[in-house]
């Protein structure tokens, strides 16, 4: 299914977004790659370098569409962040239609057994799938987008939560009775504090994925394929002076999604909304030296 706009924005691109998604192949197969291996990843990179987008609509839509053979296609997903009550929070996400919500939600209380299942020690989540077992050959994906963030629960006083939980992800993880994988996502400037829990350094040695920096003609593939898959294009002139900007600065790829968003839709404005079939709609918006487009 086609999504509504080529191009997100400043927000990181959704699973569903994967029609879209594009210079990251050869990253997502790495991810894959490091995932049937250990089950357990981390992917790890400076803020604005897209990990949450190619874990989501890279990795996440690959596994559905059952790019890691060993593993099969059927999987149920669990995202979530740790915010301020990450235990509660991966209630909620494992209780979602997509994770184990068709085997659990049915039930009453269901929230409160899920929980309390999974504060009984580090293999709770185990014992979650060994009580209400998923179909044959499924498996369950557990994503902790930022998990830079139970840095911060930990010193808030919540230092025995924050390593419950943490030793809940790596056990869940270590096990093989059941299929469970476990991805983070964190901030690179964070890696020295994962030393305060313990067994997470030696995880991270064995599963990092630190996120490259796009080339050249992937940050073009990121640019032109997005607009040919609306039946439009951008013209070259305008291509290469988004390159040149872009390519100082590796945190500056949601800039550069919200600026193409923002011309696309002023384009699309002028020019009336583009229909498969028609002539092939161009973002021809004028590009100023000072970095902005003309009349957005």
């Amino acid at each position: 299914m086609i999504t509504g706009l080529p191009y997100p924005g400043l927000r990181p691109f959704e699973q569903h977004e994967a029609d879209i998604f594009f210079g990251r192949e050869e990253q997502t197969d790495e991810l894959l790659r490091k995932l049937g291996t250990t089950r357990f990843l981390a992917v790890i990179g400076p803020s604005g370098c897209g990990k949450s987008s190619l874990a989501r609509a890279g990795m996440m839509a690959a596994l559905e569409a059952g790019f890691l053979a060993r593993a099969g296609p059927q999987w149920r997903m669990a995202v979530m962040r740790p915010g301020s009550r990450p235990a509660d929070n991966l209630t909620a996400a494992l209780l979602g239609k997509c994770a184990l919500g068709p085997e659990r939600c049915g039930a009453p209380e269901a929230a409160a057994f899920l929980a309390a299942t999974l504060r009984r020690g580090p293999l709770g989540l185990v014992e979650v799938l060994r009580e209400t077992p998923l179909p044959p050959q499924t498996n369950l994906l557990v994503v902790v987008d930022q998990f830079e963030e139970i840095f911060r629960f930990r010193q808030e006083d919540r230092a025995f939560e924050a390593d419950a939980f943490v030793a809940l992800l790596l056990e869940s993880a270590a096990q093989r009775e059941v299929r469970i994988y476990i991805v983070i996502t964190m901030r690179s400037d964070y890696i020295g504090d994962c030393t305060v829990f313990s067994g997470l350094p030696e995880a991270l040695n064995t599963s990092q994925y630190l996120t490259p920096r796009l080339t050249r003609e992937q940050m073009r593939a990121a640019i032109e394929r997005p607009a040919r898959v609306f039946e439009g294009d951008v013209e070259p002139a305008l291509v290469n002076k988004l390159l040149n900007e872009a390519g100082r600065n590796p945190d500056e790829l949601p800039v550069l999604q919200h600026l193409l968003m923002r011309m696309w839709t002023y384009q699309r404005k002028l020019q009336g909304p583009c229909v498969p079939g028609t002539p092939a709609q161009a973002l021809a918006v004028v590009y100023c030296e000072s970095g902005s487009a003309e009349g957005i």
